[in-house]
């Protein structure tokens, strides 16, 4: 009787055309797999240059809506980040409008301070406070004033929260500086960076500003008109009225104009003196202070030259700011720390 042994496993033609196929396969599918990890790569990357554009607005509406003085947010460092975008469990007023204005842009909460990918690949917030531009009031015309603002970097690093470089300034980048604000570029592995400045709603809060001023001389000297038109032939009355809305001299009457940058009587806060807007019919809660917070100041009797005596035709009133209008500062006893606009 004849036995027959089965053959166990493959053949050597068998494994070769295995081997044979699945180079086949591999070199038919190797474009379209790089083509899908390319895809999904530039997916990722377009998706969060999106939530940096997002964030930067959400940011800059911050500083427009929350901020008296039209200042961005500093970064975030604690809780394990570094120079990142915001603390969500700050209950501060603050920190809860910040909170807002950030998950209003439709940002997933999840992906602000990092990719929100198990990784979590941190997302960078750097912050530079110190740049001024100097500008005329009016933008065009006009005594030059003082902007502060600030200017941000924001990209997404492909640095771990775990990793040992979310540390200092997490991922590859250099520091943002003075001296390289206007070259600043991300490096090494880093997403692409997104800009985001608060001189924008600085010029805005300029605006408002400037309208309030030029609303409060025209309404002054329409008012000192009137009462000069009302008056009797020859009459030289000082119309412009005191603290107390009267046309008469104030409580700080007698100054000497020459040490008091050219006013006989004044400067008056209109803040803390509410009459003298109420008289011509202004609301002190609009009218008194710039749109970062600084007092306007009035004077009823502006000399400029500082000769001649008080109350004497014709007649000039003024109002004065301080000229770093961006810091919310009073006018300063420093002349030339202020700006003098006359009516």
């Amino acid at each position: 009787m004849t036995t027959r042994i089965r053959q166990q496993g493959f053949t050597l033609i068998e494994l070769l055309i295995t081997v044979i196929v699945i180079g086949i396969v591999t070199a038919l599918m190797a474009p379209i797999l790089g083509d899908l990890i390319s895809s999904q790569r530039q997916a990722y990357n377009e998706k969060h240059n999106l939530n940096n554009q997002l964030i930067a607005k959400g940011l800059t509406d911050f500083a427009r809506n929350t901020s008296p003085t039209g200042r961005l947010p500093a970064p975030h460092t604690g809780g394990g980040y570094n120079s990142t975008i915001y603390n969500p469990g700050n209950g501060t007023p603050a920190g809860v409008a910040l909170t807002q204005a950030l998950t209003q842009t439709g940002v997933n909460v999840n992906e602000i301070n990092d990719d929100g990918t198990a990784a979590r690949m941190v997302r960078v917030y750097q912050l530079l406070t110190t740049p001024t531009l100097t500008t005329p009031l009016f933008f065009q015309s006009g005594p030059l004033v003082d902007l502060a603002y600030d200017f941000g970097a924001i990209y997404l690093t492909q640095c771990s929260f775990s990793a040992a470089c979310n540390t200092g300034i997490p991922g590859d980048s250099p520091q943002l500086t003075a001296a390289n604000l206007v070259t600043y570029e991300t490096a090494g592995n880093d997403g692409r960076v997104h800009f985001v400045s608060s001189l924008p709603v600085q010029k805005e809060m300029l605006e408002k500003t400037t309208a309030r001023l030029e609303r409060i001389r025209l309404t002054m000297l329409g008012y000192f008109r009137a009462k000069q038109i009302s008056a009797a032939a020859g009459d030289q009355t000082n119309h412009y009225v005191n603290q107390a809305g009267l046309p008469a001299v104030g409580a700080l009457g007698g100054a000497a104009p020459a040490g008091n940058q050219g006013c006989h009587d004044g400067w008056y806060s209109l803040a803390t003196n509410p009459a003298i807007l109420l008289t011509v019919g202004l609301s002190p809660e609009e009218f008194s202070r710039t749109a970062w917070g600084g007092e306007v100041q009035y004077c009823r009797d502006y000399n400029p030259t500082g000769a001649g005596p008080a109350d004497t035709a014709p007649h000039y009133g003024a109002i004065r700011i301080n000229r770093a209008v961006s810091t919310g500062a009073n006018p300063s006893a420093t002349p030339a720390n202020n700006i003098v606009l006359s009516f």
